[in-house]
């Protein structure tokens, strides 16, 4: 259905719409059911024309509907989820919100539906029934999307089984990366258009991936589609939601403040005065990895081979940061961006001397290396803890105690960043309030394999917060025991 999106304003408009979809509940339920808390208008396709020759036309929507009562759609006597759906032009699972155990007046149904029009010989529009989005007579208004895509898609076939033996191996993982990331964007373009609630998360193996799979699971008992992505990180999980691809996603502490206020990586795009922080998860710790018989300041490490992550990732931003405090610049090093994982590895195969990763300790990959005695933490330097804590909000000086990895017998001295819970402005007071109180009341974390997780409490909730609170944060804490909760001094 999607595929014939095309967003133009030719045909019934959005008022059109919302007439036909109310005049339908309205005929369907004597006593109101439904009442039309939004509906938008998302663009329309071209149908084969009728028995009677006249043009059709289908027009998309989506739309949130409040139930007025309470409703068991399950009832042999009541219109099922299957009627309902063909009612509004929805396939069955393009309404979600529909509980197994009866809803609730006041609770939501969110549907992805779509009217059928007529053409008159006057040449208004004319609601007819349904047609079912699989038809096969269905042809797009403007073909221009599925022509391009052809186009590109034949091109890339073709690179890919038509190339020098010799390059093959290399120029196929070269594709398939491309094509990973191309796909990881357009499903999150799609999931913005129909509107699912998106948690951007990090890298599968870390801890922001497990955190937002948790969280993603919180739109399942009351029917909201959720769905978790993985990213490079901090950075660009901030540029997920300020170009709204995203609805909620985890953001160093830091990293949060520079998107808000336009500055460091985000300076070309200017500030993101709509970034709402909604709680503090758990502190990340900046920790220089060596070999164990590697450099022993981060000032010897001038000159030498230093992985100091992602491109998009708050890690980068972190450890220029820390570089900078010890007087090193990027340029006084040989850096890459490989990510902590890649860079473990290279660490260990003796091809770098060095890596950054900005995360809650103890890390497994690191604990796993400790363990084989290949790695040391570097501490840093008194002064340039002093430094970055006075001129960089969110940062906190953090100490590793002995016994943090196998094999540490004495403390490390660092610096940390607190991971947040980030949103906009637009995100609701209730889907906030829902959000917050499965984090902090409502999941175990430990449970679903999340180290950094056992630190989420109440009594932490505000600590390191860098940017305003939603309006829906706001509330919620405020109703919480002051005693659970400990703001940052």
């Amino acid at each position: 259905m999607l595929t014939f999106l095309t967003g133009c304003a030719r045909g019934p408009d959005e008022a059109d719409v919302r007439d036909v979809v109310s005049e339908r509940l309205r005929s369907a339920f004597h006593d109101p059911l439904l009442e039309i808390a939004s509906l938008k208008r998302m663009g329309s396709a071209s149908l084969a024309a009728g028995g009677d020759g006249a043009a059709r036309m289908i027009v998309y929507y989506n739309a949130r509907f409040t139930l007025e009562r309470d409703y068991r759609f399950s009832d042999w006597d009541a219109l099922n989820p299957a009627a309902l759906a063909s009612l509004l032009g929805a396939t069955e699972r393009g309404i979600s919100g529909i509980q197994s155990t009866g809803n609730a007046a006041g609770d939501s149904l969110l549907v992805h539906g779509s009217v059928t029009f007529s053409k008159e010989d006057d040449g208004d529009w004319k609601p007819v029934l349904f047609v079912p989005p699989e038809a096969p007579d269905a042809v797009p208004v403007q073909d221009q999307a599925s022509e391009t895509a052809r186009e590109l898609v034949e091109p890339i076939m073709e690179r890919f089984s038509v190339m020098p033996p010799s390059q093959a191996a290399a120029s196929r993982a070269i594709i398939a990366e491309e094509l990973q990331e191309a796909m990881r964007q357009i499903d999150l373009r799609l999931d913005n258009l129909q509107r699912v609630l998106v948690v951007a998360g990090g890298q599968p193996s870390g801890e922001y991936a497990v955190v937002a799979k948790e969280i993603a699971t919180l739109g399942k008992p009351v029917g909201v589609r959720v769905a978790a992505t993985t990213t490079e990180g901090s950075v660009q999980n901030a540029q997920l939601l300020r170009s709204h691809f995203a609805t909620v996603g985890i953001v160093q502490s830091d990293v949060a403040l520079m998107a808000f206020q336009g500055t460091g990586p985000f300076a070309a795009q200017g500030a993101a005065p709509s970034l709402r922080a909604l709680g503090s998860l758990f502190p990340e710790a900046v920790q220089f990895v060596v070999r164990a018989d590697g450099p022993t300041s981060v000032s010897a490490l001038r000159g030498l081979k230093v992985d100091l992550g992602l491109p998009a990732s708050g890690t980068r931003n972190t450890a220029l940061a820390v570089l900078e405090a010890h007087g090193l610049r990027e340029s006084d090093i040989q850096a890459s961006d490989m990510g902590p994982v890649e860079a473990g590895q290279a660490l260990a195969r003796g091809e770098i001397d060095a890596f950054v990763t900005v995360i809650s300790a103890p890390e497994r990959q690191l604990q796993r290396l400790a363990a084989d005695n290949a790695i040391r933490i570097l501490s840093l330097s008194p002064e340039a803890v002093a430094m970055l804590a006075r001129k960089s909000p969110g940062i906190v000086p953090i100490m590793l105690p002995a016994g943090t990895y196998p094999g540490q017998d004495t403390a490390v001295r660092t610096v940390g960043v607190a991971a947040l819970l980030v949103a906009t402005t637009s995100m609701s007071n209730a889907e906030v309030r829902r959000v917050l109180t499965g984090v902090y009341t409502g999941i175990d974390f430990v449970a679903a394999g999340s180290s950094a997780g056992a630190m989420i409490s109440l009594r932490h909730a505000l600590t390191g917060i860098t940017i305003p609170l939603h309006s829906g944060a706001e509330a919620f804490f405020a109703e919480t025991k002051a005693s659970e909760v400990q703001t940052a001094q």
